[in-house]
This record gives C-alpha cells, sequence and structure tokens, in this order.
C-alpha cells in the first residue's frame, strides 16, 4: 500500500448507495406527509377561525337588557348570604316533603296560578290515590312502585296500597314588575293578599322578565337548598302554562311506571321506564347537540358575547325537570363559578350542571310537544303550553274516570 492511498471497498460503497437509493422515496414520502398534516392543521385552524367569525358576524346583535358590557356574574344580581325574599310562604319547608313544584309564574300571571291551584296544584286531592283511578282498567300491565323506596321515603307517605299518600307542595316563584320599586309596585297590594290567602307565594327582589329567568331560576335553587335540604327528598321546576300529571310523577319517583297509550306512543318511548336513582337525579326532556339560535327575532336568540360556542351543552327543557335534593345543592354551588346565559334551562341544567358533574337524563314522560289528545295527559307527567280553556277542558276529561283511553297493541317492559 502506497502512503497517501485509500484502501476503498467497493462492494461495501455500493450497498450503501443501493441502500440509499431505496430509502430516498420513503423518506420523500414521509416529509411530504407531514407537509400534508401541517398543511391540513393550518387549513383546519384557519376554517374553525372563520366559522368563529361568521359565528361572531350572525350573533352580534346586543340582547336589549343583557347589552355587552352588562355582567355575567351570577354575584352582581343574587346574594348568597342576604335574605332578599319580598314573601315566603309560612310554614315553608318546614315539614317532611316528598315532592316540592316550584312554578315560575309572573306578578301579573292570577289567572295562570289559580287555574293551576283549581286543577292539577291541589294535590291534597290530586295525590298518589288518583293513580289507580286513571289506569285502574290496564292494572296488571305497570310495575308498582318499589318496596325499597317506599320504605326508603316512608318519613314522606301516609296510608298504604290505593290510599298511599304522598306529602306534596306547590309553590308559585314570581319576582316585581318592571320599572319600579316593591313599594311602589300597584299590583303589590294585591300579590300579597292573594299570598295571604293560599300560602303559596314566593317573591324575590328581582325585576320579573323572560331574560331575567336565569335569576329566577337560581333563587329558586337557592331557597330549596337553603331552606328545603333537610326536609324535602325532589324539587320539580316548572312553568304555569304546565300541566303536571302529579299522580304519574309521584309513581316515577316511587319507582314504578306510568301504562302507555295508543295517543302517547308517538311523543313517548315503547318502553316503560322507571326511578331507581335516590341521588344525583337530574330528569326531564333532554336537547343534545342543541345550536344557539341566530334569528334575533326568536325570543331564543343567543349572542355570540354571551355564548361564544356553537353548540350547547346537553340540558333539560325548562318546561318541568325533576331533580333530587343533592343536585340541588351541586347545581346551586356550580352556578356561582359559572359565566351566565339568560336561557334558564341551558344554564342550569347544562352549564351548571357541566360544572357540578351532573348528567342530565332524558325521559319521554317529560313531553314538550303540544297535543289536544286527551288521553294522552293521562300517559305523560308532563305537558307544556297548557294553559286557560284547554287546561280546564283537559282537567275535566282527565278526571273523568269513567274515559278509558286504549294502550297499543303491545307493549315493551
Amino acid at each position: 500500500m502506497y502512503p497517501g492511498k485509500v484502501n476503498l471497498n467497493y462492494s461495501a460503497v455500493k450497498w450503501k448507495l443501493t441502500q440509499c437509493q431505496r430509502a430516498a422515496p420513503i423518506i420523500l414520502f414521509r416529509g411530504f406527509f407531514f407537509i400534508l398534516i401541517a398543511l391540513f392543521l393550518y387549513t383546519m385552524y384557519h376554517v374553525f377561525q372563520f366559522i368563529n367569525y361568521q359565528e361572531l358576524i350572525k350573533r352580534n346583535t346586543p340582547l336589549s337588557d343583557w347589552t355587552i358590557g352588562t355582567s355575567l356574574n351570577l354575584s352582581d344580581y343574587i346574594s348568597p348570604l342576604d335574605d332578599t325574599a319580598l314573601i315566603v310562604p309560612r310554614g315553608f319547608c318546614k315539614s317532611k316533603t316528598l315532592l316540592l313544584i316550584v312554578v315560575a309564574s309572573s306578578v301579573n300571571g292570577y289567572d295562570q296560578r289559580q287555574d293551576i291551584r283549581e286543577t292539577w296544584g291541589n294535590t291534597t286531592h290530586f295525590n298518589y290515590p288518583v293513580f289507580a283511578k286513571l289506569h285502574s282498567h290496564l292494572k296488571g300491565s305497570y310495575r308498582p312502585p318499589m318496596e325499597s323506596r317506599l320504605r326508603l321515603y316512608s318519613d314522606f307517605l301516609s296510608g298504604e296500597g290505593e290510599t298511599l299518600t304522598a306529602s306534596v307542595q306547590v309553590v308559585f316563584l314570581i319576582g316585581r314588575s318592571k320599572n319600579s320599586s316593591p313599594r311602589d309596585n300597584e299590583s303589590l297590594v294585591q300579590v300579597w293578599e292573594e299570598a295571604y290567602r293560599y300560602n303559596d307565594i314566593l317573591q324575590e327582589d328581582f325585576i320579573d322578565t323572560y331574560n331575567n329567568l336565569t335569576l329566577k331560576s337560581v333563587l329558586a335553587l337557592k331557597h330549596v337548598k337553603n331552606s328545603c335540604s333537610e326536609s324535602t327528598a325532589y324539587f320539580f321546576k316548572c312553568d304555569d302554562d304546565t300541566f303536571v300529571n302529579v299522580p304519574n310523577l309521584l309513581q316515577f319517583i316511587l319507582g314504578g311506571t306510568v301504562p302507555l297509550y295508543n295517543d302517547s306512543i308517538l311523543y313517548t318511548s315503547r318502553w316503560q321506564s322507571s326511578l331507581r336513582a335516590t341521588k344525583g337525579v337530574m330528569i326531564g326532556n333532554k336537547f343534545t347537540d342543541s345550536q344557539p339560535i341566530i334569528n334575533v327575532n326568536s325570543k331564543w336568540y343567543m349572542p355570540y358575547y354571551m355564548y361564544p360556542h356553537s353548540t350547547y351543552p346537553e340540558y333539560l327543557s325548562g318546561g318541568g325537570y325533576l331533580l333530587s335534593i343533592d343536585a340541588v345543592q351541586r347545581l346551586y354551588e356550580a352556578a356561582w363559578s359559572t359565566k351566565m346565559v339568560y336561557l334558564e334551562d341551558i344554564y342550569v341544567t347544562g352549564l351548571s350542571a357541566q360544572q357540578a358533574h351532573l348528567k342530565p337524563r332524558h325521559s319521554s314522560l317529560f313531553t314538550i310537544l303540544r297535543t289536544t289528545r286527551f288521553c294522552s295527559f293521562k300517559a305523560m307527567i308532563i305537558h307544556h303550553q297548557v294553559k286557560g280553556r284547554q287546561l280546564r277542558d283537559a282537567w275535566k276529561f282527565f278526571t273523568d274516570f269513567s274515559e278509558k283511553c286504549s294502550p297499543p297493541d303491545s307493549i315493551v317492559d
């Protein structure tokens, strides 16, 4: 070997060159693949930004009473420590109550309150014994209350069998009239007289408007949490245009099932659901993947600055939903750390529930669909948007126990 010369292994070099030639397409493919991924992510980011911009453009009209600069902090409107109630029913939540029904009403809603008092809200007579009368011709086609739940809630019950009666209280929650103080409210005297006579008015110090329903619902949670936690098992919130089938609701709470009818099969499942849980109960008509309304003329329009997301979390219709007392406490506590939106059902049973790690549960017995088929009233727990003449006509049919509504051809139990 001469000095300065290199001894090359040509076969090894050739082999390495061959390997490099083979690897080159793979390396190029991987590089191209990563570039595609980067381009895809870059494009999706800008698409997402564009969609958000479109949402902003579509939902940029402010609400008249919840403008862009208005605070969305709950503590700016409700004091957790102060008693701000103007009227509270005498003996409110002082006795054992299986079911407390809080009806969202208005200062001037006397007629609707009176209709409820004279129909489904008369829970002294419209109680569990009516369940057997409603469904007597279908006896054996539904499950009776669970013995374990009858024992669990025995302190809230009296009698047994067809005379079994539950302790139920109905309260109407109202605020005060717009642009007036409690002292110079012209209707205040009438409200006081009504409250004294019926002892079922809970009035809070806030302006009672549709866009303040979130405040009304949180105030309901506040009163129930502070006054009823030790005496009440279940809380039911509904509107004053909701028909509540109290016997069916009690059957459901006690673990029994409600029979099916032909006229309700369009609204209900073809199986009979029952309630087994005692904690974390939050049940009603559930909405999933709902999107904010962009039509500014809709009463459900949601401005972007109040809710900057494209979909709502799961939530229950505010027409009527059932909560166990522990769920009331959890929702109330979670509300303080949840940014407000003015749609109360989304705020309470959606956003606050998400914060409280409570999952809404759907039951088709809580229908929000309107119907003129009165037999469906016997098969459901609630019907929404029922008031005035329709409510009284439905009640007349409902309490005529000689009316026997037909069951479906087949029942899945």
